[in-house]
């Protein structure tokens, strides 16, 4: 069975999907991403700009979103002819200071606010809810009987002013599922819309980017996938989404277990790896990754696999085996966009052909969408991967300030986050208290905003944190130094 495996109790929202006990994802919940494209917010509109047809809107981010008049719900909803519609000015349908709730479209950059619209989509795994769109849609990917099928469920399914998509997913399976689904989304547009009404503009309603929405809509149909998280609040939230989805929904599990999650499914190990540009193959050959602003690059050498034929035959087999691995850590790492792959030179074009066909076949397991552009004349292999989230390195590691930006180490903040791991292990110690010291950034992130995360570790661990700062590291670390009664520890601080 496949297991998911979330630590949800730290900062940092971790995730593992293990097959066979081997992750083959990783991912993080960054949240200080923000105006994540789907996401949901009641905004106030504080510029209307006629000429440009268009309104700024305070949705709470750095800058002011930005709706164009066509994607207003009011406009969409006026009964006026076409061209009456297209000639009257936005001033008529939003004014300044109004509330809105809107969907951002595209994310905000460092010179744009993010794009908005007023046409809500509520997407499920199958399924998309269209609240106010009267429209009816299927997947050109479907077959022309599937489409007239789901096309006719369609107008049995939504009423009123409501609309429905349906994915190619709806493909082969019974309009019972997916009647439970739309029902699940229906339930959660209404869930929001009352969160809408009590908010105070500007607020976020729905977070798109959210790691347990994503991985609901991603395992929604695994009823032999098993879901294991240790925080009691997102259990909650997670068996609530999953409402829709019986079969995923009797397979959440609350791990209570003393022992941090990731130690005990083993995961700690996979994770550090993850994180090194070095990974072995099997046969002793191995693979270098590294990234750079435009692009990630894989090196691929024999390293102590020496072969026991022709020179022709060690190198095909280690690129062989080379596109398997690469493939695998694509996928663990999220590795995206422009992606280049020195192989081990081969001079036969079929050895190359047959390179391309392993590496293409390893990659078809792989849900996120890959485009391989094959061999260039210079011999390096190019490829793209859809960018869907921020690099594993990219979000757990910073610039390192000792050498200048041309490496990199563990940001504070997952330094912070080891540590308060670290500390979890001792919780219903019988000693009264422990002493850590940190360097400054990794002791402020373990202190939280006025002291208030280190006041609900000290409480949920049932004894009492001293953190001191180290100051000489400009390299984030910390270290245990002393475990005791409160008045020795004290002292020992005093010294």
């Amino acid at each position: 069975m496949k297991k998911i495996i979330i630590n949800a109790l730290t900062q940092i929202k971790r995730t593992a999907v293990m097959d066979f006990d081997e992750a083959i994802e990783l991912q993080v919940d960054d949240s200080s991403d923000q105006t994540v494209p789907g996401s949901i917010y009641k905004g106030r509109v504080k510029k209307v700009l006629p000429g440009m047809q268009a309104a700024f809107v305070d949705i709470g981010a750095e800058k002011n979103g930005f709706i164009h008049r066509d994607d207003l719900l009011s406009y969409q909803q006026t009964y006026m002819a076409p061209e009456d519609k297209k000639g009257t000015s936005i001033s008529s349908f939003v004014k300044e200071g109004e509330e809105l709730i809107v969907q951002v479209i595209k994310e905000e950059t460092d010179s744009k606010g993010a794009r908005l619209t007023g046409m809500l989509a509520i997407p499920g795994s199958r399924l998309v809810f269209l609240p106010n769109a009267s429209h009816i849609g299927v997947s050109k990917k479907m077959s022309r009987n599937e489409k007239e099928k789901w096309r006719l469920f369609g107008h049995s399914l939504v009423k009123g002013e409501d609309g429905v998509i349906f994915r190619t997913a709806c493909t082969g399976q019974s309009e019972d599922d997916i009647q439970a689904e739309f029902d699940g989304l229906v339930e959660r547009h209404r869930h929001l819309a009352a969160r809408a009404e009590q908010a105070a503009a500007p607020a976020l309603l729905h977070d798109e980017g959210d790691y347990l929405n994503k991985i609901i809509r991603d395992h929604a149909y695994e009823d032999e996938t098993e879901i294991i998280i240790d925080d009691g609040a997102e259990f909650r939230k997670l068996i609530w989404l999953a409402k829709p989805f019986p079969l995923l929904q009797k397979n959440i599990v609350l791990y209570s277990g003393k022992e941090n999650i990731f130690s005990y499914y083993g995961v700690d190990a996979q994770w550090e790896k993850a994180l090194r540009p070095h990974v072995w193959l099997k046969n002793g050959g191995s693979l270098r990754i590294d990234h750079t602003e435009a692009m990630s690059v894989i090196d691929v050498n024999t390293d102590k696999f020496t072969g026991k034929s022709s020179r022709r035959e060690t190198v095909l087999q280690t690129n062989l085996q080379a596109a398997e691995e690469i493939a695998k850590q694509l996928r663990l790492r999220n590795i995206s966009g422009m992606i280049v792959i020195d192989f081990i030179t081969m001079n036969e074009p079929e050895d190359q052909q047959r390179v391309e066909e392993a590496l293409k076949a390893a990659l078809a397991l792989d849900g996120t969408t890959t485009v391989v552009h094959g061999f260039t004349r210079m011999g390096v292999f190019e490829m793209t991967r859809k960018k869907e989230k921020k690099p594993l390195f990219h979000v757990l590691t910073e610039p390192c300030s000792v050498c200048k930006g041309t490496g990199r180490v563990q940001s504070a903040r997952t330094v912070a986050n080891q540590a308060e791991l670290a500390l979890r292990e001792y919780r219903h110690m019988d000693d009264e208290a422990l002493w850590i010291e940190a360097t400054p950034e990794v002791a402020r992130h373990l202190r939280g905003i006025n002291s208030e995360h280190l006041q609900n570790l000290e409480s949920l661990l049932s004894y009492r944190i001293y953190i001191s700062e180290s100051g000489h590291d400009s390299i984030p670390s910390y270290a245990i130094r002393h475990i005791g009664p409160i008045n020795e520890i004290e002292e020992r601080m005093k010294r």
